[in-house]
């Protein structure tokens, strides 16, 4: 202890660690307890020990967890009468006791009497929760992307179904309440916020742009393969400065995915496989892109032309290899919609139109070159003769994207330059003409006549 001289007394100022020194010997001998007041949930502990406090809520613990309750989802009709028990939900009395403060020795002599007004309050530490999860699920169901449709000429919005899942940090104090109060416990849940709001789908309003392309309905596989995609594309919602990918959105064409073998071009030849047709779905959604004014990532054009689309417009994948990848260069939200019908294939752009543009696509000289020529026997034609089955020259060509604005030139694209293979011209030969017979020798011309002349007499 100090003593300081000061004008009109003297101050004694004394360390408070010999006050505790004084007050732990006359308290020696006294167990630490919780702090008074305390409570835990609606069991009161101050004042006890740590002992002595989980003791008393391992207690009542295996009382309440017997208590039927009602579970009910909020803005839902479920009701399910469960016990706490019977959810799997168990108390840690340690780690709930472990949360009140002790008392030190100095509190437990000096204690004031208006901590009793102010009692502590925490929650009892809930685990192993094994049932609700999929209550809330059965009652929310599951999470949905945003989609948008063009049917019967209008747009149909289909908003977001968000992922509901069970608040676990709330679940405690709603068990707690359901047990104190009517024994009705409303599931605490938690919302993910959407990835596309409404507000944002609702921007969707005008055709952009369309593009068709025709097939034979005759061709039952090759048309199955084109609905069959072209209805995985319809309704994606892109963002803006998004990506969509036409192999990460279809997916790989497997027989077990329903899709059948048709034509395909492989190498420059005519071939089958299973998914034939899909680049048609790819091309006519290329088009539509382009005619929105869609940036475009990636694109390859096919070993040969397709009959449905100009020279450099189309656009071939595989799974793996080639794909189509368009970007939402806009500002707004675009969508792609997807109409099939029997031998036509319809992509439109979905979004909002901005007045005034008009996008033109042109293409540039075609430029070829000649190939190597084979000959292949083919036993079905006539003996001698011969037939093209496939012009083989190789051809270049260049495409142009122009924008229009008011009817004013803003801007001309380059596209991807397209170069077709033609693999050589192929000329089928039927067997050698059988040998011509001789020709018969012509006739010898006879001497003309003369008069006889005298025989040698005798």
């Amino acid at each position: 202890m100090k003593v300081f001289m000061k004008r009109g007394g003297i101050v004694l100022v004394g360390s408070l660690a010999v006050v505790s020194i004084v007050v732990a010997a006359v308290v020696q001998g006294t167990e630490a307890k919780l702090v008074k007041g305390s409570q835990v949930g609606v069991v009161e502990v101050g004042g006890l020990t740590q002992v002595e406090a989980q003791k008393k809520l391992r207690l009542w613990w295996e009382t309440a967890k017997l208590e039927k309750l009602t579970l009910t989802i909020k803005d839902k009709s479920l009701k399910k009468t469960f016990t706490p028990g019977e959810l799997g939900i168990s108390i840690d009395d340690v780690a709930s006791i472990a949360q009140i403060p002790i008392e030190g020795l100095v509190g437990q002599v000096l204690t004031k009497p208006e901590i009793s007004k102010f009692p502590l309050k925490t929650k009892p530490v809930l685990f192993d929760i094994k049932t609700l999860n999929a209550s809330v699920k059965e009652s929310y169901g599951d999470p949905g992307p945003a989609r948008v449709k063009f049917v019967s000429g209008k747009i149909v919005r289909e908003p977001e179904k968000p992922r509901f899942t069970l608040d676990d940090s709330a679940l405690p104090e709603a068990v707690v309440k359901g047990i104190l109060d009517d024994q009705v416990v409303t599931i605490p849940i938690k919302e993910e916020p959407k990835r596309i709001t409404d507000e944002v789908l609702n921007q969707i309003t005008d055709v952009v742009s369309e593009f068709s392309t025709n097939f034979s309905a005759d061709n039952r596989p090759r048309s199955n393969n084109i609905r069959l995609a072209s209805g995985k594309l319809n309704g994606i919602v892109i963002m803006p400065g998004e990506k969509m990918g036409f192999n990460e959105t279809v997916g790989e064409r497997t027989l077990k995915g329903g899709y059948k073998v048709a034509g395909v071009y492989v190498n420059g030849k005519h071939d089958t496989g299973i998914g034939g047709g899909i680049c048609q779905v790819s091309t006519t959604l290329y088009n539509a892109s382009l005619f929105a004014n869609l940036k475009v990532l990636e694109r390859s054009n096919h070993s040969m032309p397709v009959p449905y689309v100009p020279l450099g417009r189309d656009a071939t994948v595989n799974y793996g290899a080639q794909n189509l990848v368009i970007e939402n260069s806009t500002t707004t939200p675009i969508v792609v919609a997807s109409q099939y019908q029997p031998g036509k294939l319809t992509f439109r752009i979905l979004g909002k139109k901005e007045e005034g543009l008009e996008v033109k696509i042109f293409q540039g000289r075609v430029r070829s070159s000649g190939a190597s020529t084979r000959r292949e026997f083919d036993p079905r034609l006539a003996p001698g003769t011969t037939k093209v089955q496939h012009n083989g020259d190789n051809r270049y060509v260049q495409t142009f994207r122009t924008v229009y604005k008011n009817g004013v030139k803003v801007g001309t694209e380059t596209l991807k330059d397209s170069f077709y293979n033609g693999g050589g011209t192929i000329i089928s030969y039927g067997p050698k003409a059988p040998p011509k017979p001789a020709a018969p020798p012509a006739p010898t011309p006879s001497a003309p006549p003369t008069e006889a002349e005298p025989a040698d007499g005798v």
